[in-house]
């Protein structure tokens, strides 16, 4: 047994004792642990609450966090059953690093980012669109670190779309992820930010702002694909929350929070 090998027998014997089997009233329920990009969060806690309710002999413990955070500790064997990325690159690397078998692969939402100020702010989005990170009045400007958040990546595309970047390059904050993002705009460490629609459009947010849908033709696709851990000791758990996730009931609870359905479904 080579030491690749080894040290994925170690982390799957981790992975079972971390993804675990619950004894609750006489009944087993299947805790299945799951690692989701923070652009989902909204969406995923109802996905979360209807998925349990049609499956109550699976629990689901997720986690958020950015998408290349991810990929780095799922590199290492992190103990997670299946992940939910911002991007399809990750989880393509995944494929390629043997962690994720090509049938585990699966696309399943597509994203856009929108230019967002908090309520009061005196910046007019609607009338100046992206020229609006030149007003002198902004100061700082939040994206999440492109290095690790798809939609960080695409803010900077879009930035470089409309000749802006290295005129603002030096405003620029990074969120470790877009939940961050959203936070230092909300708190006014920054003045303005690049967000994911997914997160103004909910209702918690959609009277607390004001936002502008930066064109997609200004930034590559963000297709949001995952995939099944090889190290998972819940594979027919995972594909059952795949399955919903791709079903009818998933995929209206993804469009009600701003995704689109990625053809490849």
């Amino acid at each position: 047994m080579n030491s690749l090998w080894l040290l994925m027998f170690l982390v799957f014997i981790a992975g079972c004792a971390d993804s675990h089997v619950e004894q609750t009233s006489g009944h087993e329920t299947i805790v299945l642990k799951v690692a989701a990009a923070a652009n989902l969060q909204y969406a995923m806690t109802e996905i979360e609450s209807k998925f349990e309710e049609s499956q109550p002999a699976i629990s689901l413990e997720i986690t958020y966090g950015s998408s290349g955070q991810f990929f780095s500790q799922l590199s290492q064997l992190a103990p997670y059953d299946i992940f939910f990325s911002a991007d399809t690159n990750y989880p393509q690397k995944l494929v390629e690093q043997n962690l994720i078998a090509e049938a585990d692969y699966f696309p399943y939402a597509s994203g856009q980012i929108v230019l967002w100020v908090p309520e009061g702010s005196p910046l007019d989005l609607e009338a100046s669109g992206l020229q609006i990170l030149l007003d002198p009045s902004v100061k700082k400007i939040a994206i999440a670190n492109p290095r690790l958040a798809p939609y960080g990546s695409a803010a900077v595309e879009a930035m470089q779309h409309f000749e802006l970047y290295d005129q603002i390059k030096d405003k620029l904050v990074l969120g470790e992820n877009i939940s961050q993002t959203t936070h230092f705009v909300e708190s006014k460490a920054a003045d303005v930010g690049v967000l994911a629609f997914s997160q103004v459009c909910v209702p918690e947010q959609k009277n607390r702002g004001q936002y502008w849908k930066i064109p997609t033709d200004a930034y590559s696709p963000i297709i949001q694909a995952g995939g099944i851990l090889k190290t998972t000791s819940h594979p027919e758990a995972a594909r059952q929350f795949r399955e919903f996730v791709l079903g009818s009931n998933g995929q209206k609870i993804l469009f009600r929070f701003g995704y689109s359905i990625p053809e490849a479904n």
